[in-house]
């Protein structure tokens, strides 16, 4: 039998004085429970490389919600144009460089409403289109499945 360390003690008491004079707020840990919930290990990670509400000059930007996304990973990419209506999105979207056969949106609201058990999956045409409508604002991912098994997810991005 070990003997407990005398800082354990200390340590479990400090953590009980954090949790209820700062506790983590409900909405945060839903959020983090949903996205760890999300992972797929096996996934490729296309990473964001052109935001037009980033890269745009302020001159060009036009005030009708739409954003021009770009996310890239080896060949392929993923363009999409997300327009923003109240407390929805819709996405229209291309995968390039690879034939897919699915589109999966997955997103988690502003108020931590999350919907891991409730993702959008869409068809692919031929052209590799897609169309996701009234998706709830908040912070968006895309997974795209390749006609070869293999799966494609974006990085999250607020939208």
């Amino acid at each position: 039998m070990t003997t407990p360390h005398p800082d354990d003690e200390l340590a479990g008491w400090l953590a009980s004085v954090v949790a209820h004079a700062d506790p983590v707020p409900g909405p945060l840990l839903a959020a983090a429970r949903a996205a760890y919930g999300l992972r797929d290990l096996d996934a490729r990670v296309a990473e964001l490389v052109r935001d037009s509400a980033v890269d745009a000059p302020a001159a060009l930007v036009r005030g009708d919600g739409r954003r021009l996304l770009s996310f890239e990973t080896g060949e392929l990419a993923i363009e999409c144009e997300v327009r923003r209506q109240p407390a929805r999105v819709d996405v229209l979207g291309q995968v390039v460089g690879a034939s897919a056969t699915s589109v999966t949106a997955t997103s988690i609201t502003a108020q931590g409403a999350a919907a891991p058990g409730e993702p959008v999956q869409v068809p692919v045409d031929g052209q590799g289109r897609f169309s996701i409508r009234g998706l709830p604002a908040g912070v968006l991912r895309l997974g795209a499945r390749l006609a070869d098994g293999t799966v494609v997810v974006t990085s999250w991005i607020p939208v």
